[in-house]
C-alpha cells in the first residue's frame, strides 16, 4: 500500500522529543503500516489526521467497505497502554479496537463518524460560560461510565498503577526542590498530596488524559472517547487533569468548576481538589521558566481556595 505521508508536525516531535529511537520509528513506519494493511486487508481511504503529537493515524477501509482507522503511536509510558484499556472498555463508551499487533503496538480502531471535538460543540441560545458548563455534564458523564474494573489481558500491556506514579512523582518534587527552590514550597505541598492520594480504597481504569478533545461525536452513541491513557486509579483520579486543563483554559474555574467536576464523576470533592492541585505541581515541577512556574502556581492556589 502506498504510504500517505506523515505529518511533518508529528515528524519533527519524534525526532526532537525521541532522538535516534524517534528517527528509527519514522524510518520503520512505511515498511510496518505495509504489512498491517496486507495482514488487515487495508484499503487507502484519506490523507492521515492531523493534530496529535508523536502518532501516526490514517483513515482506511476493511475488505467489506467498513471505514476503520489505523493507529501508530511512538510509545512511551503514557500511550502504550492504549489498546489495554480499550479492550476493556469494548466499545462501551469509546471507540473499539478492532484489531491489535503487540510487535509494533498498532491498533485498527473504529471510526468515530462525524468524530467532532467536544471541545467544539456550539449550543445555540447559551453563552460561552453555560455552554461549558454542558461540555463539562456530558464529559463528565462519560468518564463516570468508564472508570471500572479492569480485565484480564493476556498479551496487552500492563496498566500503571496511581501508586507507583505518586511515589515516581514524591521523588521527583524532592528532586527539583534543589533545581528550582523559588518553588519549593509548591513542590513540598506535592509531596504531601502524594502521600496523602496513596490511601484509595477502590481502584479501576482511569484516566490520565481526560480532556474535551478527546471526546467525540459518533452515531453508534452520542459521544465516544478516544486516545486513553489508562491508569489504574480511584474514581477521583479522572477529575485531576480534568479539572487542572479547565482551570487553565476553560471560561469555567472556581468553585463552580470543582463542584460540577467532582459531581459529574461521583467522585468525593476533596479528592478531586487533590488530584488537581497533584497536576498542577507536575507542572511547576516541568516548567522550563520563572514564567511558567508562576503561572503554574497561580493555578495550583486557584484550585487550593475553590
Amino acid at each position: 500500500m502506498s504510504l500517505a505521508p506523515l505529518p511533518a508536525s508529528v515528524r519533527q516531535r519524534a525526532l526532537d522529543w525521541y532522538g535516534d529511537r524517534g528517527r528509527a520509528w519514522v524510518d520503520a513506519l512505511p515498511a510496518t503500516v505495509s504489512d498491517l494493511a496486507a495482514a488487515w486487508d487495508l484499503h487507502p481511504a484519506g490523507a492521515p489526521f492531523t493534530g496529535g503529537t508523536t502518532a501516526y493515524v490514517l483513515p482506511l477501509d476493511r475488505a467489506d467497505g467498513t471505514p476503520a482507522v489505523l493507529k501508530l503511536d511512538l510509545q512511551d509510558v503514557e500511550n502504550r497502554c492504549e489498546p489495554t484499556a480499550l479492550r476493556a472498555y469494548d466499545g462501551d463508551g469509546a471507540v473499539r479496537l478492532l484489531e491489535y499487533d503487540p510487535d509494533s503496538g498498532a491498533m485498527l480502531l473504529e471510526s468515530a463518524r462525524p468524530g467532532t471535538a467536544l471541545l467544539a460543540r456550539r449550543f445555540p441560545g447559551l453563552n460561552e460560560h453555560d455552554a461549558a458548563r454542558e461540555r463539562f455534564a456530558i464529559a463528565c458523564d462519560l468518564f463516570r461510565r468508564l472508570w471500572r474494573a479492569p480485565v484480564p489481558a493476556v498479551g496487552y500491556p500492563e496498566i500503571p498503577r496511581a501508586v507507583d506514579l505518586l511515589k515516581g512523582w514524591a521523588e521527583y518534587f524532592d528532586e527539583a526542590a534543589g533545581r528550582v527552590p523559588d518553588v519549593a514550597e509548591e513542590l513540598a505541598l506535592g509531596v504531601r498530596l502524594c502521600d496523602a492520594l496513596a490511601d484509595a480504597d477502590e481502584v479501576g481504569i482511569a484516566n490520565r488524559d481526560n480532556h474535551l478533545s478527546n471526546v467525540v461525536s459518533s452515531v453508534r452513541e452520542p459521544w465516544l472517547l478516544i486516545d486513553p491513557k489508562p491508569v489504574l486509579a480511584e474514581r477521583a483520579f479522572d477529575g485531576g487533569y480534568f479539572l487542572f486543563q479547565q482551570q487553565v483554559h476553560g471560561p469555567v474555574g472556581g468553585t463552580e468548576l470543582l463542584h460540577a467536576v467532582a459531581d459529574g464523576l461521583g467522585a468525593d470533592l476533596e479528592r478531586v481538589r487533590a488530584w488537581a492541585m497533584l497536576q498542577a505541581v507536575v507542572h511547576v515541577a516541568d516548567a522550563g521558566s520563572a514564567a511558567e512556574r508562576e503561572a503554574g502556581t497561580g493555578v495550583l492556589r486557584a484550585i487550593e481556595r475553590a
